[in-house]
């Protein structure tokens, strides 16, 4: 895999037979798959997270969004954040053994609190439109580059992400991409996911 990171979030449609038998495919080739299941419970999303662990995606490769209990208690590889979450030294009794946190930003200011705070990384979008978004304008390069400037952790670049579009959001400071519907929307999620890490590959070589 790439130095460039490839992240890859759940999107709430899918069955964990369904997710587990996509996510054994992809696995090898993204940095993260993170558990992003909004209208699921803790408990649902433990029991979840067994079942894939049990399928044989291995516990470094997910990340879940917002419940660190989870990710301590399973040995994940890391821990997702709301830009809506306090400061990380107050939940630092709760995330102890989290090997990785990342947070939602929208702008450099937020970037720059997290980066103090001890995030490991952010993620901003969205940069390009996006169905997910629909009405709300995308915050476009210029604004990733003005965050990529102020900032040394990594940022993850989320929002339309298609693979002829990630060069541009490499050169723009990006320090790797997030999809969703892009992999578990594809005809062939394999196939789809090499397509991004190829372009995430061939920018790293080049």
């Amino acid at each position: 895999m790439s130095g460039y990171e490839l992240h890859v979030i759940s999107n709430g449609k899918l069955s964990w037979t369904e997710l587990a038998a996509i996510a054994a495919q992809i696995h090898p080739h993204v940095t993260a798959i993170h558990i992003r299941e909004k209208t699921k419970s803790l408990d649902e999303i433990f029991l979840g997270v067994q079942f894939l662990l049990e399928s044989g995606i291995p516990a470094k490769s997910l990340y879940i969004n917002g419940y660190p209990s989870i990710v301590t208690a399973a040995a994940l590889g890391g821990l997702q954040l709301q830009g809506s979450t306090p400061p990380l030294s107050t939940l630092r009794e709760f995330s102890q053994g989290v090997q990785r946190t990342g947070v939602s930003i929208h702008s450099a200011e937020e970037a720059k609190q997290r980066e103090r705070e001890g995030a490991d990384y952010v993620m901003f979008g969205h940069i390009f439109p996006t169905n997910s978004k629909l009405g709300i304008p995308p915050r476009g390069l210029e604004s990733l580059r003005d965050v990529a400037a102020q900032v040394s952790i990594p940022i993850i670049a989320i929002g339309g992400m298609r693979p002829e579009r990630v060069g541009s959001v490499l050169e723009a400071g990006a320090s790797g991409i997030a999809v969703m519907s892009g992999i578990w929307e594809a005809e062939d999620p394999s196939e789809a996911v090499k397509a991004y890490a190829k372009v995430l590959e061939r920018k790293e070589v080049g």
